[in-house]
């Protein structure tokens, strides 16, 4: 399969310069061909789309075809390729920390596509940024980059764009968190991409090392990744670091990248390469290409892994903007809700209601408790320094209290548990709530990954 053709109307896309008829034509041609694609290569495909109808004529048709699920990419493993590990350009496979790790290799056409979008929105970034300074950008991407796509896939580009890119990993024995800040500091590092958590921590952290963050650092751009950024932790970032805060991209190792920031900070969806499909809470019928409930992915290039309506279990809310796009707000992952004063409350509705003063606390753990049947809070907020404890304790405690409509007591901490700083890599919840209300699992798998990230982390301070 060429890829200039792909590239060329992602390009125009991108520009704007694509009607919304031109993409639905496009797109629906393009699910006809990865259909097939996918039910002539992969043994999993093969079985599992047999005597479906592929011949699709609209889009709508998509809701006729069988979905796919996490656990079927762990007991498919390389079977749902189409093709094999030899077909690939590059080999990544997800982290095992939610589960058993599976194969994700791309082919040149699927990383080059990836790529793409990642360099049309960090040059939209740049230009605003830096566009009229004398300065120029070096990116540090601090993520882990050992079979992982986010180290690679920004240094491609980086390099497109022409700037200078390095990984900053300090979690690794070869690097440290000492040298990690030396490097910060030398090399004038102004922009970082990195998970939100991890922000927050290395913000916290810094002084050890005789480095104030922001007072001794250049940075003037995050771009977050790697777990969900909630509108009250993006403030909560900008204000620690005194840079601007992008939702930088969206997405897994096991679907690409599907989203990604515009310079005004809206997060799009790539709707040349994705099909973002959105299934009801309750029903799990599809509500389209819009609206409130669990994302659903639909891969159109036809590469090595594309994935067919691939339940990511992420809860998003996706609405057209003034120019016909879609934007998508990810609001934390579906299984993270947790029903509080009678409803269930989304990731994003606890973050920005404790988050909503970022001048004054750097990040909370919180345990619902249940007395005689009415649900009730217990906070715990790290202080940011000089910030008024019993100010503190009335915002969070009143915020809380008037959105979900149950008493909470916020007492102040002077550290928290680091797995609420690296555990969102794994899952959001395990690492900021403890639901006191029901037993704790025997042995859970993410709450496990999130405490070995949290002694790594411990080790490599």
């Amino acid at each position: 399969m060429a890829i200039a053709p792909w590239a060329d109307f992602i390009t125009r896309w991108n520009d704007g310069k694509v009607t919304p008829e031109e993409l639905t034509d496009w797109q629906t041609s393009a699910l006809r061909t990865v259909l097939g694609h996918v039910y002539d290569k992969s043994p999993f495909y093969g079985r599992r789309l047999a005597g479906v109808n592929l011949d699709i004529k609209e889009l709508t048709g998509l809701a006729d075809i069988p979905f796919t699920t996490k656990d079927d990419l762990r007991e498919a493993m390389h079977d749902m390729l189409s093709g094999t590990v030899a077909d690939a350009a590059f080999y990544f496979e997800t982290t095992g920390t939610t589960g058993r790790p599976t194969p994700c290799p791309r082919a040149p056409i699927d990383f080059d596509l990836n790529v793409l979008p990642l360099a049309h929105a960090l040059d939209a970034i740049v230009r605003k940024h830096f566009t009229g300074t004398e300065e120029r950008p070096v990116l540090a991407v601090v993520a882990p980059n050992d079979v992982h796509a986010a180290c690679l896939s920004l240094s491609f580009a980086a390099k497109q764009l022409g700037i200078a890119k390095l990984d900053l990993f300090p979690i690794t024995p070869t690097l440290g968190f000492a040298r990690f800040f030396e490097v910060l500091v030398e090399l004038k590092v102004n922009m970082i991409l990195c998970s939100p958590g991890l922000l927050m921590a290395l913000a916290e952290m810094s002084s050890t090392y005789g480095v104030e963050v922001p007072e001794d650092l250049s940075v003037k751009v995050l771009l977050t990744t790697g777990e969900m950024c909630s509108d009250g932790m993006r403030d909560l970032l900008a204000q620690t670091w005194h840079a601007e805060s992008y939702n930088f991209m969206y997405g897994s190792q096991e679907a690409g990248c599907p989203a990604v920031t515009r310079a005004d900070g809206t997060v799009m969806a790539v709707e040349p390469t994705y099909l973002l499909e959105v299934l009801d809470l309750e029903t799990e019928a599809s509500l389209g290409l819009q609206g409130y409930g669990e994302l659903c992915l639909t891969t159109l290039v036809p590469g090595l892994k594309p994935l067919i309506r691939y339940r990511t279990g992420d809860l998003v809310e996706i609405a057209p903007d003034a120019s016909g796009r879609r934007a998508v707000q990810v609001l934390g992952r579906v299984k993270d809700m947790t029903r509080i004063g009678g409803a269930k409350r989304s990731a994003a509705e606890i973050d920005n209601a404790i988050l909503a003063d970022p001048e004054l606390i750097y990040g909370y753990e919180i345990d619902v408790f249940s007395d005689d049947g009415e649900d009730r809070l217990e906070v715990r907020a790290k202080a940011k320094e000089g910030a008024d404890h019993d100010e503190i304790k009335k915002l969070v405690s009143g915020r809380l209290t008037a959105a979900f409509g149950v008493p909470a007591e916020v007492k102040i901490h002077p550290l928290l548990d680091l797995k609420s700083a690296t555990g969102g890599w794994v899952s959001w919840k395990t690492a900021r709530i403890k639901d006191r209300r029901v037993p704790e699992v025997a042995d859970d798998i993410e709450a496990r990954s999130a405490a070995d990230l949290a002694r790594a982390v411990e080790r490599a301070i």
